[in-house]
């Protein structure tokens, strides 16, 4: 029978516990980078929710800061990841729309990952600058708005598609984009 050397036992035990020891990886690899409103949410509200959800506009509550939008985070969530939000009703097997907003899967990730690590404000300086909404609720500032006489519209009923005249601002031919 042969005999061990302390030497040998000692390398033995080195060359085992280098097996079953593991590095574990920096805190900084393992956890990803902070998801914050400021920096990542913001950007995705601006452009797709806060043409609605501002105030005047249909949307039952306002997205413009973080104090308004935070309160609403966990709803935020579960209305994007069902696709409920933003609205868009139109078939993609029919084609892409020039006007869709609807959220990409990445835009989703990014305000589910905010919302269940907190929903944090972050740092306001990445934040993207405010837009400028024009006044009275409209999507881009009208050149021309005018007044429509008033129309009564019966309680009950059905009100069949009418042409109503009233007096155009214009002087002279124009091109109208939108009423």
């Amino acid at each position: 029978m042969s005999r061990i050397s302390t030497a040998g036992v000692l390398l033995l035990f080195v060359l085992a516990g280098g097996l079953l020891w593991t590095p574990t990886p920096a805190a900084s690899q393992d956890s990803p980078p902070a998801v914050t409103f400021h920096k990542d949410v913001l950007p995705v509200l601006q452009k797709n929710c806060q043409s609605c959800h501002r105030p005047g506009q249909i949307g039952p509550f306002s997205m413009l800061t973080y104090k308004e939008t935070r309160p609403w985070a966990k709803a935020i969530k579960q209305a994007v990841v069902t696709r409920a939000m933003p609205p868009w009703f139109a078939d993609p097997r029919y084609g892409h729309f020039n006007n869709d907003r609807s959220l990409e899967e990445s835009e989703i990730a990014t305000i589910a990952a905010w919302v269940d690590r907190g929903a944090p404000e972050g740092d306001p300086a990445p934040a993207p600058p405010t837009i400028e909404w024009p006044s009275g609720g409209w999507q881009i500032k009208p050149d021309v708005a005018f007044e429509l006489p008033p129309y009564p519209v019966a309680a009950r009923g059905i009100v069949e598609w009418e042409r109503i005249a009233f007096p155009a601002p214009f002087k002279e031919d124009t091109w109208v984009t939108s009423v």
